[in-house]
């Protein structure tokens, strides 16, 4: 060989034995004179192991940074999010449980005794204090009209004497959410101009930012980026009781606004960098902002963006020298979902009468006194945390949408991707309508409750997911919502042991193993194939042969009373189950649905 010619350093080698390896063997090779002790007892080898600790140490650093800068790879929980949200994909990790509660009161009857005095019929207001027997509070979303013709109106009490009616109790409905309202003072008062300001306002469990407003009266609204400048408020409609509709929403050009950024750090608010004197004109005339003709007769503008009208680039006004004042809603309990006849006090009513001075402040105290509430059907919408990989799709698929829904795919991350204020979906399936000549497409969803399983989506969830739709999907769409059916299902299997192993030990361990490959929730419409359990099967060490494996469903008692023949779905080769595509299959209990035996 000649002297001093270099010889290629492996940079594949990059764990412990590796490493020591070549570095013994670059020694061999350079210093055969020098150094020539490679005994385990020798103060070399001490050199070698620290040297070959440090590589590795390094090694396995280096590639934990490079698989946390990618959201395929990353593991961590934290890097996941930050990958999503440079995606558009916003996750919030503690979403609101929505239902509808039933609201009675006792309303006086009037000087006949026929029917109830409707001037005592209050509006119970939105923004009500409610409890659950379970503690959880929730907070009425929409005002509840006692006055409404539509209205149930039963006979409640009777005068002793005569037998007349004194009392008519009346039940109304009201869309209810979990949560509490808190307010947060952000003091910027001897703070300067800063561009981009981010303020902290609260932990991660902050649901919703309801408003925010400095000490001058000036509010900030929250948008999707900072460069949309175009928000819609809702305002009062003067003909509701003849419309129908409630709101008018109408939009409001503003440089006051913000961004919201949730992460396992915290709650925050994101401003631009704009300083007071950006425009702030309110309402602005869409063709006199975003059509510049600029005295020709002709468009030169290539596109036009309705969320951009003042024409700044700014981003957005920066507070300074003032106070915030935030109010925020937030759930005070870890769960949030309450079943049926759960609901049950109401702590604060806002009530309002119409004609309060000539009434009997005596019956008004009555009526005040009798209010309840309850609900008939459960209310859901808080599940558990997505899974890793449940993460990175809906970001993926979400990025692909681009804002608007055109493909089965477009639709499902969108409403994946609805804010958790208004409810969480846990599985989402899209198909055309076999039964409609039109573009019409049939939405299959269920949530997931906070032990982990699977259940409907009540009606309030299922409504906010139509209005969010709408913000995106095709104006010739036509969506119809569903529930799937959740069936649940259950895994038998028999196998042959070596005579080496302990059977009940091999059968244990092959248990916990198809738990693990079944922990996440079958997607709706998702097959399940005999083959995948058999080669899970296959992989225990200790099994040597499987006799059995079979599939069964598990119904009523605690489980779904939705029964499904299994054997019409079963593949003509017998591998596999064709799951319906409006059903979603659950192994509810696996550590009972889940049975094995040795031969």
């Amino acid at each position: 060989m000649a002297k001093g010619k270099n010889i290629p350093i492996k940079y594949t080698n990059r764990d412990f034995n590796s490493i020591k390896e070549d570095l013994i063997q670059y020694a061999k090779r350079y210093y055969p004179d020098t150094y020539n002790d490679f005994s385990d007892a020798s103060f070399g080898e001490l050199i070698f192991d620290i040297v070959s600790y440090t590589g590795d140490s390094l090694s396995y650093y280096l590639d934990y940074q490079a698989n946390e800068s990618f959201l395929d790879t990353a593991v961590e929980f934290a890097n996941l999010r930050k990958h999503a949200k440079s995606l558009g994909y916003s996750y919030a990790g503690v979403p609101s449980s929505f239902g509808v509660g039933s609201f009675f009161i006792l309303i006086p009857s009037n000087a006949d005794g026929n029917a109830p005095d409707m001037d005592y019929a209050p509006t119970l207001k939105k923004g009500t204090s409610l409890k659950s027997n379970n503690g959880v509070s929730f907070l009425l979303l929409e005002d509840v009209d006692f006055s409404n013709s539509q209205n149930d109106i039963v006979e409640a009490k009777y005068d002793e004497n005569n037998g007349g009616v004194t009392f008519y109790a009346i039940r109304a409905f009201g869309q209810v959410s979990s949560g509490k309202l808190q307010s947060v003072e952000i003091d910027l008062s001897s703070n300067t101009f800063e561009k981009f300001r981010r303020v902290r306002i609260g932990d991660s469990t902050i649901t919703e930012i309801v408003s925010v407003e400095d000490s001058e009266g000036n509010r900030y609204y929250e948008v999707d980026f900072l460069s949309q400048e175009v928000v819609m408020l809702e305002t009062t409609n003067p003909n509701a009781k003849t419309d129908g509709v409630r709101s008018i929403m109408k939009p409001f050009v503003t440089a006051r606004r913000f961004v919201l950024e949730q992460d396992n750090t915290g709650t925050y608010l994101q401003f631009g960098f704009g300083s007071e004197q950006d425009d702030d004109t309110g309402l602005t005339d869409p063709s006199d902002v975003v059509l510049r003709l600029h005295a020709r007769s002709h468009i030169t503008d290539k596109s036009i963006d309705p969320n951009k009208l003042l024409g700044t680039d700014k981003l957005g006004v920066s507070p300074y020298a003032t106070v915030l004042k935030v109010v925020i809603r937030k759930n005070d309990a870890s769960n949030v979902n309450v079943g049926s006849r759960g609901l049950d006090t109401v702590v604060e009513p806002i009530l309002k009468f119409e004609n309060l001075s000539g009434l009997s402040s005596t019956v008004v105290s009555q009526v005040r006194g009798s209010i309840e509430v309850t609900n008939d059907k459960p209310i859901t919408g808080q599940s558990l945390e997505l899974a890793a990989e449940e993460i990175k799709i809906n970001a993926k698929n979400n990025y692909a949408a681009q804002n608007r829904a055109i493909t089965k795919e477009d639709y499902e991350a969108i409403a994946y991707n609805m804010p958790n204020k208004f409810g969480s979906l846990k599985r989402v399936n899209v198909i055309n309508d076999p039964s409609a000549t039109n573009r019409r497409l049939a939405m299959y969803v269920a949530s997931q409750n906070t032990d982990g399983h699977l259940v409907e989506s009540n009606d309030r969830i299922k409504s906010n997911l139509k209005t969010w739709l709408t913000r995106y999907k095709n104006i010739n769409d036509h969506i119809d919502i569903f529930d799937a059916k959740v069936v649940n299902i259950g895994i038998n299997f028999e196998v042959s042991i070596d005579n080496r192993y302990n059977k009940e030990e091999i059968v244990n361990l092959a248990i916990k193993n198809l738990t693990n490959k079944y922990k996440n929730k079958f997607y709706i419409g998702e097959p399940i194939y005999i083959t995948d359990v058999q080669n899970e099967l296959a992989k225990t060490k200790g099994i040597v042969d499987i006799s059995k494996v079979e599939i069964v469903n598990k119904k009523n008692g605690s489980y779904s009373t939705i029964p499904l023949d299994l054997m019409k779905i079963l593949s003509r080769d017998n591998t596999y189950y064709k799951t319906p595509k409006n059903v979603v299959l659950e192994i509810k209990f696996p550590e009972l649905d889940i049975r094995g035996k040795a031969k």
